[in-house]
């Protein structure tokens, strides 16, 4: 079941978006539309805007108004670049009583905030920004975009008590890579300092006095408390101050054989739950059945074979090394920062299998 992993972006893009009126999320009122029709997306109009897939590097965006658009594919910042772009999309393009349609929708600005959303949808990133912090051991605290598959990072593990264990644990792999990607994210306050995250990602939350369990990042609120290091390296509870959006270049998910991660000191899922997972019926007949305690431990449990195929390769021996030319470094480079490479496999399925099953 592929709901928990983190590899695509719910960053939203509210530069695109119409500031007041025009489209916000919803239909407009009525008004505007060919013969006093009801506005698509609204009971008895025509269907409002979906998404669907092509064949190939790119993706069709289909409008509210039915129009269908393609746009790129290759990665997240194209199709971003693909909806500023696209001429089907401007308003010196619409015309007659469509175009009186489309102005009652939002016009130009309210489609590439529509079409930015379906990127989000489509590239939805679930991962911490590369200049947060982490713990290595032998290293010290560095940046997540410096760490490697191998290297012992600081982690808190449930001791079974009701309280947390911090441990050093190996990074096993890497569900989303991307170094070149930029995205807002969530920068949460807690008394004891802050953490950055995209907001599908889990972080380990106090709420109402209850115990600390999974939850989104946009689900966290003033008032929560989380879970981070003390000085003298027991675990605390400080409490959320402050919540702000930010944008930053580079994102990073990293694996743990725990499942779990100190980032800038604060405890956090290795894992993330994408948009379209999280809003299935199925998923939340899966959390009423197992309650959320147990959301981590599923999600252990489906990357279980990461885990495995690490350690299986690191037992094997280490073939024998070739010098690589100048020619092969820059060409290794430019296929790790790829968009191809910047998602795990294994999680590409199980997204791919959640979302379909779930």
């Amino acid at each position: 079941m592929a709901l928990l992993l983190s590899f695509q972006p719910p960053a939203a893009l509210h530069q695109l978006a119409a500031p007041g009126g025009g489209y916000q999320g919803h239909p407009p009122p009525n008004g505007g539309y060919p013969q006093g029709d009801q506005p698509p997306g609204a009971e008895g109009g025509p269907p409002g805007g979906t998404m669907a897939q092509s064949s190939g590097k790119t993706l069709t965006f289909t409008t509210q108004l039915g129009k269908k658009v393609e746009i790129s594919g290759e990665s997240y910042d194209a199709c971003l670049q693909s909806c500023r772009d696209s001429p089907e999309l401007k308003d010196q393009n619409q015309a007659g009583a469509w175009g009186v349609a489309d102005a009652a929708l939002g016009g130009e600005r309210a489609n590439q905030a529509r079409c930015a959303e379906f990127c989000e949808t489509e590239f939805e990133l679930l991962c911490f920004p590369g200049e947060s912090k982490v713990l290595v051991s032998g290293r010290g605290a560095v940046p997540v975009s410096t760490l490697a598959v191998g290297d012992e990072a600081l982690s808190a593990i449930p001791d079974g008590s009701g309280g947390w264990a911090l441990r050093f644990d190996r990074v096993v792999s890497f569900l989303h890579r991307a170094p070149s990607t930029e995205a807002e994210v969530l920068q949460i306050s807690h008394e004891l300092g802050k953490v950055e995250l995209t907001p599908s990602h889990l972080l380990f939350v106090h709420k109402d006095d209850g115990p600390a369990l999974p939850a989104l990042g946009r689900e966290v609120a003033e008032g929560n408390r989380l879970v981070a290091a003390w000085v003298d390296g027991t675990v605390a509870t400080p409490k959320v101050t402050r919540i702000e959006t930010v944008r930053r270049r580079g994102l990073y998910a990293p694996l743990l054989s725990g499942g779990t991660l100190l980032v800038d000191g604060t405890v956090a899922s290795c894992y993330a739950l994408p948009t379209l997972i999280a809003g299935s019926a199925g998923f939340q007949q899966l959390v009423s059945a197992l309650g959320w305690r147990n959301i981590q431990p599923l999600a252990q449990l489906c990357f279980t074979p990461v885990r495995l195929m690490h350690y299986l390769s690191s037992a094997l021996p280490e073939p024998k090394a070739v010098p690589n030319s100048s020619e092969d470094k820059a060409l290794n480079k430019k296929v790790m920062d790829s968009p191809a490479s910047a998602y795990n496999p294994y999680a590409w399925v199980l997204y791919v299998l959640g979302a379909n099953l779930l």
